[in-house]
């Protein structure tokens, strides 16, 4: 592998920008540019170069319960776990608004069945969140649906898996025998949007599961579906985790049915109800198991940290649902320390060699995460790092899902320092002793949420974090996110850099200039309205006037008519 280059002397003030369009930036942009870059980099950037029927055969290794929890394991419980419980939680709705008396204090408490609180102790969960405490009672207790949002690695995963699991195993052996005669008919179904937020769940939904006899089955793109069936048949479908087009391509078929469904789960739920494919797709499931004959009441439960219209998934829930928020939705967590670098293009790529090298231990550089925007300046940035020493490896969309899942390994292994990826990694992951983050690019505006996902992929498990967030002072795109970004540091009590605040103030400004222009343009048309309709003499003539002259015209004809006469 190639050494590094030089180190970069950056002036004291890296936070600010002061330099000009001309500055020196570091070379390569693409993998043409890397010398050597097939024979030395070849897996750190990987195309996605294989034919689709290809990559749909692709099998996940497959890991045994004890793999699993090592992994599991490798997530360390942070010193400031108990001071991070501390947020508020409130608890609404229900037929007599009565949410606020199920709450527990440990997972005994929840008359949770013997085998899963083995299972839990297995993984080191050994009292619930302050989400967990509220929203496990409510899905054993209540008979309800459920809106639950809270911030960022707060285990609203466990808060619906512990449940699920624990009604599905303590199901009476009649029920369980004539509801599991059809194996391809699940009973609740969990579905999240990206396959690496499936594949996580799965992980921990067999770890839970073990012992209990129940059939967890994986359900997403690029798997094999022979795969999929025989572990059906196998093993039968208690609970079913996958992707929306993947689940509606079994639902279409009549591959898997409907009858028995109890549950349904949406994780990361304000990513879908935007997207209207997927609200055809959940109209279509819940017709179907409205359609089924003695079918059982199926519960909807929704889960998220941000919500951009509430109004949008109000039609999907039943009148009654109860509503759970626990801190401030759609705002970061404030134990991530986050520092806001103005950089443009021009300079960033130094800014960033400087923030990698800030932190080395024995020369290695410290775990990080970078997020961009687009897919293919994803690689370009592996590639760059990898040139200049670091191992570096990047995830996003274009990738198959073999090198996606070989990447997220590699990268939790420690086989990596550095993992580049676009957002199919912002929302809902865990990654093991990960405590820096950096945004390179400032997320587009129309998915300006996704901020408080990227830099939520830091500060989990009563950890501490640091977020860099590079600014670009010349994007129009990052000028709009301004304001945002200023009362997401307000909100979370972290110093907002002065350039920032007078980047916003002057904005006000413009729009306040810009609000009297047009106040002005609109009073001045309305004024010219108002004078052509009352008419002038060598105007337009008024409606009087008008009239008028009809009248006249009506004399002469009479008069005219009667003289033939």
């Amino acid at each position: 592998m190639a050494t590094r280059s030089k180190k970069f002397c950056l002036p004291d003030d890296l936070f600010v920008d002061r330099s000009s369009p001309s500055a020196d930036s570091l070379p390569c942009q693409s993998s043409a540019d890397v010398p050597n870059s097939s024979q030395n980099y070849s897996n750190s950037a990987p195309s996605n170069s294989r034919p689709k029927s290809t990559r749909q055969k692709f099998d996940l290794p497959s890991l045994s319960v004890d793999q699993l929890v090592s992994e599991q394991n490798q997530q360390i419980i942070g010193p400031d776990f108990e001071l991070h419980q501390n947020v508020s939680v409130t608890v609404r709705g229900g037929k007599s608004d009565n949410g606020n008396q199920y709450q527990i204090s440990s997972f005994q408490e929840a008359n949770l069945s013997r085998q899963i609180l083995q299972n839990l102790a297995q993984i080191r969960f050994h009292r619930p969140t302050v989400v967990q405490s509220r929203v496990i009672p409510l899905i054993l207790q209540a008979n309800e649906d459920l809106l639950c949002l809270a911030s960022t690695g707060t285990g609203k995963t466990g808060a619906f898996l512990i449940p699920l699991l624990n009604i599905l195993h303590n199901l009476s052996d009649g029920f369980l025998k004539s509801a599991t005669a059809k194996k391809r008919s699940p009973k609740a179904i969990i579905i999240a949007h990206t396959k690496e937020l499936v594949l996580q769940i799965d992980k921990t939904a067999r770890i839970l599961a073990d012992g209990t006899g129940l059939g967890i089955v994986l359900m997403m793109g690029e798997l094999s579906y022979t795969s999929i069936n025989s572990r059906i048949y196998r093993d039968g479908c208690d609970l079913l985790v996958g992707t929306p087009g993947r689940l509606k391509e079994f639902i279409r078929k009549n591959w898997i049915d409907l009858d028995n469904l109890q549950f349904l789960v949406v994780d990361e739920m304000d990513k879908f109800f935007s997207d209207i494919d997927f609200v055809h797709m959940f109209r279509e499931m819940t017709d179907k198991r409205n359609e089924c004959k003695n079918a059982f009441p199926c519960r909807t439960f929704l889960f998220s940290a941000t919500l951009t219209s509430r109004e949008d998934i109000l039609p999907y829930l039943r009148p009654d649902f109860f509503y759970v928020e626990a801190g401030q939705v759609g705002q970061s967590v404030a134990h991530v320390q986050q520092h806001i670098i103005s950089a443009t293009v021009f300079t960033r790529k130094q800014k960033l060699e400087f923030i990698l090298k800030k932190e080395e231990i024995n020369g290695t550089c410290k775990k990080t995460v970078i997020f961009v925007n687009e897919c293919r300046r994803c690689d370009r940035l592996a590639i760059m790092l990898c040139y200049y020493g670091y191992k570096a490896i990047s995830i996003n969309g274009h990738h198959s899902l073999e090198q996606r899942t070989n990447a997220m390994a590699h990268f939790n292994a420690g086989t990596y320092q550095v993992l580049v990826g676009t957002d199919v990694i912002a929302r809902g992951m865990n990654i093991p002793n990960l405590s820096r983050v950096i945004l390179y690019e400032m997320p587009p505006l129309h998915r300006y949420e996704q901020f408080v996902h990227r830099v939520g992929r830091v500060g989990r498990s009563g950890n501490v974090g640091e977020a860099f967030v590079f600014f670009n002072p010349e994007d129009p795109n990052d000028i709009y996110m301004a304001e945002f970004l200023r009362d997401q540091l307000v909100q979370v009590k972290q110093n907002v850099p002065k350039w920032l605040h007078e980047l916003v103030e002057t904005q006000h400004k413009w729009q306040k200039e810009t609000d009297e222009v047009l106040t002005t343009e609109k009073e001045t048309i309305g004024s010219k309205r108002t004078t052509q309709r009352k008419g002038t003499t060598t105007g337009r003539r008024t409606d009087t006037e008008l009239d008028e002259d009809q009248d006249e015209m009506r004399d002469d004809a009479s008069f005219s008519n009667s003289d033939w006469n």
